[in-house]
């Protein structure tokens, strides 16, 4: 496995206010923290409050049931009839694992066991290396099956379940945490008694197992098992108290955050966030910080688009404001070229180990896929000329997406695509990264000595291998080489003394040699094959701006692309919604599962189907978004205190908390894509409603949006549109205008880069009757719209497409020539000062 000494480290348990009491002295420094899920760490620090009958905990345990089920059933692992792939991989364990079920947690208070709940992922590389150290073995699992309930959940089909742990433990930690997440419970309340992310198991079974020598630092996983296991059998009481004390300041925390906080909001918080930014750019590599590094989609759009909110009425002064894109764009450069980028496949892995980007941890998730297709677009209508190598990564990223091992054949998108496979010359072994990476008399032996001269130089191809030992604890990577583009073609010509033509193509053909041999000889990561809600939302979204982008130079792939994200919506709306209570489910494999959709099920497939719309200019899309937004707001919008709870209130049982959160995290936060959706909701629909929620709940998060702008990144282009107010482009097809022309216009359109605009398209003569009726739903919404197509159909004759931009309940003067539209557009964009 790779050593991530950034990524370990050990829980402070001083911060953890019972545990430290009752369970430090026992069990010392314990876990393994991952990465900060957020730049805006929670501010919450347990205290350690003293055991006193202060305390909200009383001695009475809840009442189990009358007549429990499992009464004399032997406690036996029930992963095989999982629907997550992640859970069903550890069906064969003989750790008896259950699922999160009311007869589970039942089992637990009858029984007064504490539950381990163990959460992760498909993808999870240490979960990976827990399970084959810990719960494959036998003497885990007899602790595990005599003293306690053993739970494992996914994370990616209970976000909310997981939230509420990860809060518990980035409180116990100091503000860190990562997977797997592994937490003790108290039985019938569910309180955290203790937790951690990674423990070894047992040194003598994996030294002897896998031949390593160094022992790993810290308590060995069944250590913690058994000092738990002592100290709930001794003192329970005081584990109890610990748990109820520790949720009493969570919630206490969590009340005051979801209470609204109202600060006044206005444009210079962007010159805080920009500052931020250039403070932690690394000029030599891009990107953001230290390693390990992560590409952040949201922060670098952000960027490319800064210069744009920084014009508007030119309020805002930064100076060369183009610094601002030309971090993310030097940093989307460099990742194009990195090892985190498949150079001989498609994709990008989830982040990088080092700072140089060299050294990728390998999965593949499609959340990430989906979000650099939007950068990767954004940096390319910043300046088209300029920046072909973004167009270049963005077919990359929609062919992945749209013929990768993502694709779900009858629509829609899976998961991830695993970091780990059979290593190749041990096939009972996996390694990270054994599918990606290449000895040096292998990469010969394909490619042939002249040509693989030049695709080394090109690729960073090293006789003893590419990878700093230093990253590489297990040496598993000794003699291998991550390919990433060192010698760029103008350097490659002058070194071979061949045309940059020559070398495109030969490298191409040497590119063509290297996925036929990887993909013939090696057995390809395993792929999680459940489909969620959330990130297909994102995958539609990316492919359908790309597809409407694209239109104009390469139309065969944007007809490709936009006809993916159509089906991908089709198959959701088929598969995973229910059409008369127009509520989602969460996840699909082989069929909708139980588990409800969450605020971020609706928050992205709302925000995919604005943009399906915009590529399409169907209304149905249009009508299915405002549905699944009328479902979100009855179901987790906070009355109270505005602003989206991330779990439903249908959706609660279990939970000891309900979290609220506008800060980023690796994804924009739900609350940040729904104050955007409400506001395009707004601009698009005259729904004034809609526009009011969205500032209420811009209002609700405003002190952490001052106080931390970094952090809220997906919500400041909202901050822009509330102040100074969203934009409408209103195409007016006449009903005598031809294909041609309506194809140029919208093509202008979407040639430039607009922030917070929508753009809509009327037709003053319907092409039939479903979409003269669809339409007619949409001109209704809009006193606007009805004027407007109302002076139109007036007309005797009517050739052109008539353009008005709105913008406050008021138009400009329409246009109607091509030349005319684009000089405002990119005046508008700022594309011709570029």
């Amino acid at each position: 496995m790779l050593l991530r000494p950034v990524l370990r480290c050990s829980v402070n348990v001083s911060l953890f206010p019972r545990a430290a009491a009752v369970c430090a002295p026992h069990i010392g420094r314990l876990g393994v923290h991952l990465r900060p899920l957020s730049s805006a760490r929670p501010r919450l620090i347990i205290k350690s409050p003293a055991l006193s009958s202060s305390s909200n905990y009383t001695d009475q345990k809840p009442p189990a049931p009358e007549k429990p089920p499992f009464i004399g059933m032997p406690l036996v692992n029930t992963l095989a009839t999982a629907q997550s792939p992640y859970l069903r991989a550890h069906k064969d364990n003989p750790v008896a694992w259950q699922q999160w079920t009311d007869s589970t947690l039942a089992r637990a208070s009858h029984e007064n066991k504490p539950i381990f709940l163990s959460i992760g992922y498909h993808t999870c590389h240490w979960c990976h290396v827990m399970n084959d150290e810990s719960f494959s073995s036998e003497q885990i699992a007899a602790v595990l099956n005599e003293h306690f309930i053993p739970v494992k959940l996914d994370r990616e089909e209970r976000p909310d379940v997981d939230s509420v742990y990860m809060l518990y433990l980035q409180a116990m930690s100091g503000g860190r945490g990562g997977w797997p997440l592994n937490v003790f419970l108290a039985p019938g309340t569910l309180d955290p008694i203790f937790g951690g992310t990674y423990w070894p198991g047992p040194w003598e079974e994996v030294s002897k197992k896998t031949g390593r020598t160094t022992k790993p630092q810290g308590p060995e996983f069944k250590d913690v098992l058994l000092r738990i296991q002592e100290l709930w059998t001794q003192q329970e009481d005081k584990c109890r108290r610990a748990g109820a004390d520790a949720v009493r300041q969570l919630r206490d925390w969590t009340t005051a955050k979801n209470k609204a906080d109202s600060s006044p909001l206005h444009q210079g918080i962007l010159c805080d966030a920009y500052e931020y930014f250039v403070d932690r750019y690394d000029s030599v590599h891009g990107g953001f910080g230290e390693a390990p590094k992560f590409p952040q989609p949201t922060i670098l759009s952000l960027l490319i688009r800064m210069h744009r909110y920084m014009r508007i009425k030119e309020k805002i002064d930064l100076g060369d404001d183009r610094n601002a894109a030309d971090m993310a764009i030097t940093t989307l450069k460099k990742i194009a070229r990195s090892g985190i980028h498949d150079q001989i496949g498609n994709g990008f892995a989830r982040y990088s180990v080092t700072a140089d980007w060299s050294l990728p941890h390998f999965e593949k998730m499609l959340y990430d896929q989906a979000m650099l297709l939007n950068a990767y677009l954004d940096a390319w209508l910043y300046n088209r000329e300029a920046n072909n190598f973004a167009l270049d990564a963005v077919r990359d990223i929609a062919i992945y997406l749209t013929s990768g091992p993502l694709t779900h054949p009858l629509g829609g998108f899976y998961s991830a695509e695993d970091a780990d496979s059979i290593a190749p010359d041990n096939p009972l072994t996996h390694r990270e990264g054994a599918y990606y990476v290449w000895k040096y008399d292998e990469f010969f032996k394909v490619l042939g000595r002249v040509p693989g001269d030049i695709a080394a130089a090109h690729w960073n191809v090293s006789e003893y291998g590419n990878v700093d030992p230093q990253f590489d604890l297990h040496h598993e990577l000794q003699g291998q080489n991550v390919l990433a583009v060192k010698m760029e073609l103008p350097e490659l010509s002058g070194v071979f003394g061949k045309s940059i033509e020559s070398l495109e193509k030969l490298l191409a053909e040497c590119r063509d040699k290297l996925r036929e041999y990887r993909e013939s000889t090696r057995t390809k990561p395993s792929v999680d094959t459940k489909l969620v809600a959330c990130w297909n939302g994102l995958a539609i979204g990316a492919l359908a701006r790309a597809g409407a982008a694209v239109s104009d130079v390469d139309p065969d792939s944007g007809t490709k692309w936009l006809e993916a994200a159509e089906s991908a919506a089709e198959f959701i709306k088929t598969n995973m919604y229910d059409e008369t209570t127009h509520r989602l489910a969460r996840v699909y494999l082989d069929g909708a599962g139980a588990i409800p959709g969450m605020c971020d099920d609706y928050a992205y497939l709302v925000a995919g189907l604005l943009d399906l719309y915009e590529a399409t200019f169907d209304p149905g899309y249009l009508i299915w978004a405002r549905n699944l937004q009328e479902t979100q707001n009855s179901l987790f919008w906070d009355e109270p205190e505005s602003g989206y709870f991330s779990a439903g209130s249908d959706a609660t049982d279990n939970l000891i908390l309900r979290i609220k959160s506008g800060a980023d995290t690796v994804e924009p936060s739900a609350n940040a894509v729904s104050v955007s959706n409400l506001l395009r909701f707004s601009a698009m629909l005259g729904d004034e409603h809609l526009e009011g929620m969205a500032i209420r709940t811009l209002d609700s998060f405003g002190r952490d949006i001052i106080t931390q702008p970094y952090g809220y990144c997906g919500m400041l282009p909202s901050v822009i549109a509330t102040t100074e107010g969203m934009r409408t482009i209103v195409l007016i097809v006449g009903k005598d205008a031809n294909e041609d022309t309506i194809g140029d216009t919208v093509a202008g359109v979407r040639s430039v880069s607009l922030p917070n605009t929508t753009v809509v398209q009327l037709r003053v003569a319907p092409r039939d009757e479903n979409e003269g009726r669809l339409q007619g739903w949409l001109v209704q919404q809009d006193e606007i719209y009805k004027t407007i197509i109302g002076t139109h159909e007036a007309k005797e004759y009517d050739p052109d497409v008539t353009i008005y931009i709105c913008q406050r309940k008021e138009c400009g003067l329409p246009i109607t020539s091509k030349d005319e539209l684009m000089k405002v557009l990119e005046r508008e964009s700022g594309k011709k000062e570029l």
